[in-house]
């Protein structure tokens, strides 16, 4: 056994973590048995997934994921293209083992077409969730009972196509010590007029809030009620701050 194998699980951990988790995974299977199932404890894991090699990043997630163990998931972030053959089903189940794992942070930047439910629903009643960042064609449907995300302190919501201001309220209702809100109301899919509606936001634990919206978005109120907030900017439609 060479000298790098013989050290505590620990510190090889640590050695793979500076490599991609792709690399990591690599890494492991192709050197001696004692690293065979270090990558399956590791506690952060990122994925990108562009256009040219959609088809393989698929099948490793659909095989590598079932086999990690870790049992704290320390964040989980997940960039895909427009991927017009891939699977939803596919993508919701990664969530669903990710989130089975005491989840701290979920980063996901979603373009693929159309918009699609995404989340499983035990995302919203997930208690060790910290930070939640979601980008492009996710659908957010918050269930209507048995849901809370006790622990959630950073919301970021960046371009979220179809976000409107009930939607919003209804995610926020369940975020009861939020501190750092960003929301960016985008236009529509085709350049069309989306009106968010009205926009409220009253969280008594809120220190940061950005809001921000897109030329072609319409606002028919809002109101924000946030006595602990410490940081604010708004940008309207017509981009002024």
């Amino acid at each position: 056994m060479d000298r790098i194998s013989a050290l505590p699980d620990e510190l090889l951990l640590k050695i793979l973590s500076f490599l991609t988790t792709r690399e990591a995974v690599y890494t492991s299977s192709t050197l001696s048995k004692r690293w065979e199932c270090v990558w399956k404890y590791l506690p952060r894991l990122d994925f990108a997934c562009h256009l040219s090699h959609r088809p393989a990043l698929t099948g490793f997630l659909n095989r590598s994921l079932p086999l990690h163990k870790a049992p704290v998931i320390e964040s989980f972030r997940l960039y895909i293209e427009e991927l017009p053959h891939m699977k939803y089903e596919d993508v919701r189940m990664w969530f669903v083992v990710v989130v089975s794992r005491s989840l701290r942070e979920l980063d996901i930047s979603y373009h693929a077409c159309p918009r699609q439910d995404i989340l499983p629903s035990s995302l919203y009643a997930c208690k060790s969730l910290v930070v939640l960042k979601l980008r492009g064609h996710i659908l957010l449907d918050v269930p209507p009972r048995m849901v809370c995300l006790p622990s959630l302190k950073t919301l970021t919501l960046k371009k979220v196509f179809g976000l409107k201001g009930e939607s919003l309220g209804r995610l926020l209702s369940i975020c009861p010590l939020l501190e750092n809100l960003l929301v960016h109301f985008c236009r529509g899919r085709d350049y069309d007029v989306i009106n968010v509606g009205n926009v409220i936001v009253r969280i008594g634990s809120l220190q940061r809030l950005t809001l921000l919206m897109d030329y072609y978005c319409q606002l028919d109120r809002l109101e924000i009620d946030t006595p602990s907030l410490k940081y604010l900017k708004l940008r309207d439609p017509n981009g002024r701050q």
